[in-house]
């Protein structure tokens, strides 16, 4: 029994995978390929092929001044599609950029989502 459980746990983890929904986990090894943004940075891998190179800024004027910098022509917005240059993702948030390499669109936006949603906001009475 335990042989069958162990095999079903690994086909809908081979399933997540392949959808791009594992867990994602701080890669502190890694460094982020973006080497015009100057803000605080650190790099999220999810699942096997994605990787996030978030910047963080301390308000979002200085956001918006460092991603002047940015060649945008390599780059698509979280709800544009990708073409066959498979560009990585812009994300923009107050004080966030945030690059997504990824090729699978449920991903994107989910990530996407993830990191425009805000802070949570008090219950209404």
């Amino acid at each position: 029994m335990r042989g069958f459980l162990r095999r079903r746990k690994q086909r809908k983890d081979a399933n997540y995978r392949t959808q791009g929904l594992m867990a994602p986990h701080l890669d502190s090894a890694a460094t982020p390929e973006e080497k015009s943004l100057s803000g605080s940075s650190f790099v999220v891998k999810i699942g096997s092929l994605a990787r996030l190179e978030v910047f963080l800024y301390p308000d979002s004027a200085a956001r918006l001044a460092d991603e002047k910098k940015l060649d945008k022509s390599k780059l698509v917005s979280a709800t544009a599609p990708q073409t066959i240059l498979r560009e990585r993702t812009l994300i923009e948030n107050a004080n966030l950029v945030g690059l997504l390499t990824s090729i699978n669109d449920h991903q994107r936006e989910r990530v996407s989502d993830a990191l425009t949603a805000g802070p949570p906001q008090p219950p209404s009475r």
